[in-house]
């Protein structure tokens, strides 16, 4: 009689929580995920389970989740579930949960700008493969970034390379989607991931599977996000002159209206060896597209490290330091500028006209900054971005709390003083009074007087003097 009661309540408790799941385990197999399809008014989530059922998903813009919901059953033949949401607002926040039996797992986006938006800030970095703890740490620093400054809650550009072997489901499953990584999940549930391929996703295969943009052909596509344009390249398949996808980036390139046009893609055409060699084709067949058309930065991973390269006016950002092993970075290679050997991510910056950039390591160190006036001039032999004019830029954020940017480009160099005033004439700090070389420079300031003590909210005033300038600006604390 106990034996068929023990029965009785195992296929009682089968039935209640699903199927063949383990009792107690989640029938997740991957959590939520985001992607940005690509229209200012929508978000794709995605998840995978181990079993087939009905998966329910609400959202809304508090915790309530009142303003929709929706069912998902499977697509493909591996349990896959995606739900698109539409109609939202630009650049709000939305909260979201997908329910499967008695699993729930929650996560949240800000929608993108909309089409005529001038301010955007967002991430990127790559080659996540491999080392997963790695990964982890890249992803809590990335959280804390956007929870100190909710604008920064995005999404992340991402260079390829996302798995040690791109072709197995299990190097899916135990290091990018791996469940354990609680940074990692969190991080996947709250960014869209927008990326391209790289040459550990092999033939792309399971890449197309759990990143299904919307390609034009083969893996590679194009978007807009604000007052930015991104195309995204695939170097697997040819794109020397006269080819398919070098028809598309050109007409692409072309046919945007975007101030800042970037380029995606895995192999660098310029970083500094120490791992593989830069690629000819992107300096035979891209670059001269990149230099025709206006792209400002093209991202790159593929070499496990950070390096910037200035060719003829355009950036070349490798930042291969997701968290795949390490390489040695060489400085003196051919058009760089600077580089790093560390596991790291880029945050980016537009503000109008201006664009502000910096690379910052896992335990928080800035390992290269630099600013961008749309269109720029460049000295190549300086390996230096040289204004056209001397300007002072308004500060950004403005207001703030904890901290802002004072950026500023000098066509020559100079002797210079940059002070913090309160609102009675009185000075609160010294920020600069040196020599500066020509180019764009950017200064932080984070409500800190010059005796280390926090000064208290209201206006205050910068000023950037030089023999030949004087320009001046207002910001305002808000604690």
């Amino acid at each position: 009689m106990r034996i068929k009661l023990r029965h009785f309540i195992l296929g009682l408790l089968l039935m209640l929580f699903g199927g063949s799941a383990a009792i107690g385990q989640s029938i997740m197999r991957k959590n939520p995920y985001l992607i940005y399809p690509g229209k200012d008014s929508t978000m794709t989530v995605l998840w995978q389970l181990k079993q087939t059922a009905l998966s329910r998903i609400e959202w809304g813009t508090d915790t309530t989740y009142s303003l929709g919901n929706g069912q998902t059953t499977e697509y493909g033949n591996d349990h896959q579930h995606k739900f698109t949401l539409t109609k939202l607002q630009p650049s709000a926040k939305y909260y979201y949960r997908v329910i499967v039996n008695r699993d729930t797992a929650k996560g949240s986006f800000r929608a993108a700008p909309g089409p005529n938006a001038t301010q955007i800030k967002f991430f990127a970095y790559g080659d996540t493969r491999t080392y997963p703890a790695e990964h982890d740490k890249v992803a809590k620093k990335i959280l804390s970034v956007y929870r100190d400054d909710p604008d920064f809650q995005t999404m992340i550009i991402a260079s390829g390379d996302y798995t040690s072997n791109g072709a197995y489901e299990s190097d899916w499953d135990g290091q990018f989607f791996n469940p354990s990584y609680k940074n990692i999940q969190a991080l996947l549930a709250t960014l869209p991931y927008q990326g391209c391929i790289g040459n550990h996703e092999g033939s792309g295969v399971l890449y197309k599977k759990y990143f299904p943009y919307p390609y034009v052909s083969r893996r590679y596509w194009s978007f807009d996000y604000g007052p930015a344009h991104f195309t995204v390249i695939d170097q697997y398949t040819s794109y020397s002159t006269g080819s398919a996808q070098y028809n598309w980036i050109e007409k692409d390139l072309a046919s945007t209206k975007k101030l800042w046009k970037f380029l995606v893609f895995h192999e660098p055409g310029w970083s500094a060896d120490g791992g593989h060699a830069n690629n000819g084709s992107v300096q035979r067949y891209l670059q001269p597209l990149c230099e025709k058309y206006g792209v400002s930065i093209v991202f790159n991973g593929h070499n496990h490290y950070y390096s910037r390269a200035i060719v003829n006016g355009v950036v070349h950002i490798t930042t291969g330091g997701g968290g795949a092993p390490l390489y040695t970075p060489n400085k003196n290679y051919p058009h760089i500028v600077t580089v790093a050997k560390a596991h790291h991510f880029c945050k980016i910056e537009i503000n109008d006209k201006l664009l502000t950039f910096a690379a910052v390591t896992t335990q928080g160190t800035v390992i290269d900054t630099f600013a961008l006036n749309a269109p720029t001039h460049v000295d190549d032999s300086r390996g230096e971005v040289i204004p056209q004019k001397f300007k002072l830029y308004p500060a950004f954020p403005n207001p703030f709390n904890p901290g802002t940017n004072i950026s500023f480009s000098m066509t020559n160099a100079s002797e210079i003083t940059l002070n913090i005033y309160n609102i009675n004439g009185e000075a609160v700090r010294t920020l600069i009074n040196g020599k500066m070389a020509p180019g764009f420079h950017r200064f932080s300031w984070n409500g800190i007087n010059g005796s280390g003590k926090a000064v208290p909210s209201g206006i205050y005033i910068y000023r950037l003097k030089t023999k030949t300038y004087t320009g001046a600006g207002k910001m305002i604390l808000v604690r």
